[in-house]
C-alpha cells in the first residue's frame, strides 16, 4: 500500500498570511494509483496562483507506517 504525503502552502487569508496544509491520503493499492492522485493534486494547485506545493510524494507503507 502507498500513501500520498504532502505539505501545501495556500495564501487565502485576508491578511495574506499563508495557511500550511499537511496531509496524508491513502491507502492506494499501487504506486501508479498514488502517482495519478499526485498529478491530480499538482493540477489543482497550479490553478490557484497563491498556492505552492512544498512536499508531495508517494511513500510505501512499512509495518503500518508510511516510510
Amino acid at each position: 500500500m502507498y500513501y500520498f504525503i504532502s505539505v501545501i502552502i495556500i495564501s487565502i487569508l485576508p491578511t495574506g498570511e499563508p495557511v500550511i496544509e499537511r496531509s496524508v491520503t491513502g491507502p492506494f493499492p499501487s504506486k501508479s494509483d498514488c502517482s495519478f492522485y499526485t498529478k491530480v493534486i499538482e493540477d489543482i494547485v497550479k490553478q490557484v496562483p497563491t498556492s505552492q506545493i512544498i512536499k508531495a510524494e508517494c511513500k510505501k507503507e512499512d509495518k503500518g507506517k508510511a516510510v
